[in-house]
């Protein structure tokens, strides 16, 4: 009968616990964690949306009408992010042309706004008028009253990164002013958006 071989026992002494092995084992444990760290960052980056951030002008013009001059005082432009709360969604745009004659605007259109916001989707618009005063056909100037000076629309728009989004908003003159028994009032009414 042949001898039978016991396979030999694995002790703890023959385990290489040296200083060297130990320092390999944690370089490899920390690596490994940091390849899983990573990868996770970049699949929530990646999953979170565009990147950067894009360009907004606003620009305004009129369609033709009976006035020589309406000069119309801006205090606030801005853009509402998509899926954002009423109050935090809103981003500032910088005035350029604060005070702007809207019946030179026929056929052309000046800018009046614009600033770098986070590229994505806005569904709104708001401007602020504070003052208008015009001057008619006849030479008559007018002081108007602006019971209501926010004209807010929904307009649903995408900003790029590292482009420029171009909105001219077509303020229609003859739908915004009237004349009643207390005199002449500016309320804003936007004729159409053109984007491009």
């Amino acid at each position: 009968m042949e001898p039978r071989v016991q396979p030999e026992s694995l002790s703890v002494s023959a385990l290489d616990s040296s200083p060297m092995a130990i320092g390999r084992t944690i370089i490899l444990t920390v690596a490994i964690a940091l390849v899983v760290i990573v990868g996770g960052v970049s699949v929530y980056l990646m999953a979170s949306g565009p990147e950067g951030t894009g360009t907004v002008r606003i620009l305004v013009k009129d369609l033709p009408d009976d006035w020589i001059h309406v000069n119309v005082t801006f205090s606030e432009v801005k853009i509402h992010a998509a899926d954002a709360g009423n109050n935090s969604g809103w981003r500032s745009l910088s005035i350029k042309n604060q005070t702007v004659d809207l019946a030179s605007l026929t056929n052309v259109s000046e800018l009046l706004a614009s600033g770098n916001v986070s590229a994505g989707k806005y569904t709104q618009i708001r401007l602020v008028v504070t003052n208008v005063t015009g001057t008619m056909a006849d030479g008559t100037v007018v002081n108007f009253t602006v019971p209501s000076g926010e004209l807010k629309t929904n307009h649903p728009f995408n900003v790029t990164a590292d482009h420029t989004e171009t909105l001219t908003l077509d303020i229609d003159l003859s739908r915004s002013i009237a004349h009643n028994a207390q005199g002449w009032m500016f309320k804003p009414v936007l004729g159409s958006i053109t984007e491009g």
